[in-house]
């Protein structure tokens, strides 16, 4: 096994590497100089992913533009900007073009379940989300599916199922500070304050993880204060 890892190691790229560490910048400028465009296309979705989580709308919107002429999957555009409108004061314009969303399985049902959590139904949300990741072709769509039903969980009251993903969740993927922010939420939930805001300084004080998610963990701590 210990060969094996090591023959791993030989033949992974460096942007591989990098991504993997969970050093996504660092993975992203990999990337591009080695002229992976489907690593770059990972990584640039994986930031538009986490801006649209913060709320951090014009990053977002930024994000997006610069994917719009990349190759991505069908439907990923406008189930991004169904979601930007979401942030933007816009709640049934969204809601109504998640439904429209036409792409994978996946995708779709991904979409339907923000569509249900955007209108008030985290119930349902919790069972398409369920869904979505028994449709995931790949780790990251299993991680993004994973990570909405954490949330949606949080919004229905089930806290401690909400905990119990996002421990894996971020135990799994090195570098998501978002895991750790689903973390802090199912915390407060069941009155665990001095827990939930320990996990969001780690996060806000931490060079491991994103702008954006320090950011979002300094605004939820805001919250919480």
């Amino acid at each position: 096994m210990h060969f094996g890892l090591i023959l791993l190691s030989l033949i992974m790229s460096e942007g591989t590497r990098l991504e993997a560490s969970g050093d996504f910048t660092g993975a992203g400028r990999a990337y591009y100089e080695e002229g992976d465009l489907a690593g770059e296309v990972r990584i640039l979705t994986r930031f538009i992913e986490e801006s649209l989580y913060s709320g951090n709308s014009v990053h977002a919107f930024d994000l997006i533009r610069q994917v719009e002429n990349l190759p991505l999957e069908t439907g990923c555009i406008d189930f991004w900007y169904a979601r930007l409108a979401w942030s933007c004061g816009l709640p049934e314009y969204s809601c109504a073009a998640l439904d429209s969303v036409d792409g994978s399985p996946w995708l779709e049902m991904r979409a339907a379940g923000l569509a249900s959590l955007f209108r008030g139904d985290p119930d349902e949300a919790v069972e398409l989300f369920a869904g979505s990741m028994e449709l995931a072709g790949s780790a990251r769509q299993k991680y993004y599916s994973a990570l909405d039903l954490s949330f949606a969980l949080v919004s229905a009251r089930r806290f401690e199922e909400a905990e119990e993903i996002a421990v894996l969740l971020s135990g799994g993927f090195p570098g998501e500070g978002l895991p750790l922010a689903a973390l802090a939420l199912s915390m407060q939930g069941q009155g665990r304050f001095g827990q939930a805001m320990a996990v969001l300084e780690s996060v806000y004080t931490s060079s491991q993880y994103s702008f954006i998610s320090r950011d979002f963990a300094r605004s939820l701590m805001e919250d919480l204060e």
